[in-house]
């Protein structure tokens, strides 16, 4: 198969329908690959996105600011974009939540890894 004029062996741009315990909506794809889950309640989506051991980024979209906010603080993600994707450069910190990564890279947070902090308490007498 050849995508893109190129050879080789590529995959598709794939959308699927599945439920939340779908081993592709809980598992990490790195891949053109986008799960689609079916929700009652905004309580409920931010289960489903947190119903997973990994979390590198999440994406929130509506038209509601607050909304999105809201939800986006809940979700368990290194990076929450809403309305876009892949926002930020070099000076936002990128790293996930649990079996995603530990620490960050890029941006201030980064530099953390580089230092360690040591407190003296001294009593004068």
């Amino acid at each position: 198969m050849a995508i893109a004029n190129r050879k080789g062996a590529f995959l598709e741009p794939t959308v699927i329908a599945c439920d939340a315990d779908n081993s592709i909506a809980t598992e990490e794809v790195f891949g053109p690959v986008l799960s689609v889950i079916s929700f009652n309640n905004d309580d409920d989506a931010i289960a489903i996105a947190n119903g997973t051991d990994y979390g590198l980024v999440a994406g929130v979209f509506t038209r509601d600011l607050d909304r999105a906010t809201t939800a986006a603080a809940k979700i368990h993600a290194g990076q929450v974009f809403v309305n876009e994707w892949y926002a930020g450069g070099v000076e936002t910190p990128f790293g996930g939540y649990g079996k995603s990564g530990y620490g960050r890279v890029k941006g201030r947070e980064a530099l953390w890894n580089y230092v360690q902090t040591k407190n003296i308490a001294v009593r004068r007498r």
